[in-house]
């Protein structure tokens, strides 16, 4: 799977499904069953290449494993990815408003957030979470924050 974004620094949020239930051994963080449903992870590329050369690392499946996502990739289904070029570093931003949805829940406390004092960067949804929700939300939340744009597999 390939999605064109921008070479540009920016904050992501991948939308996955997740067809079945799996044990799955994430690194040092253990193993973990996973449901059916629908899970977004939460990132930043600020590095050379930017969104674009994150997030398509990211969509593949067989790589060595050095980010969390890594080991659970297999296991799921890219359906959206909601992207910002903003210049600051969005991603604690965006976790905390994931983490306040009444909706969301945390499947694996630290995923992604090893580095950082988010309980987590991934959040679990029974139904697909909405994109103009979120949008909304955001810019309730942060009011200075650049546009959030969408792209759909």
């Amino acid at each position: 799977m390939t999605i064109d974004l921008p070479n540009l620094p920016g904050t992501y949020c991948l939308v996955f499904h997740c067809s079945t239930s799996s044990l799955v051994t994430i690194g040092k963080l253990g193993t973990y069953q996973i449901k059916p449903g629908y899970y977004c992870y939460i990132g930043s590329a600020f590095g050379q290449g930017g969104l674009n050369s994150r997030v398509q690392r990211h969509l593949q499946i067989n790589k060595r494993h050095h980010w969390h996502l890594d080991y659970l990739r297999p296991y799921l289904t890219p359906v959206e990815i909601w992207y910002s070029t903003d210049t600051i570093k969005r991603e604690h931003q965006w976790a905390a408003l994931l983490l306040e949805d009444e909706h969301s829940s945390i499947p694996i406390k630290k995923f992604g957030s090893s580095d950082c004092d988010c309980p987590a960067h991934l959040f679990y949804y029974e139904e697909r979470p909405v994109f103009d929700k979120f949008d909304d939300k955001l810019n309730e939340f942060v009011p200075n924050h650049d546009v959030i744009k969408k792209k759909i597999n």
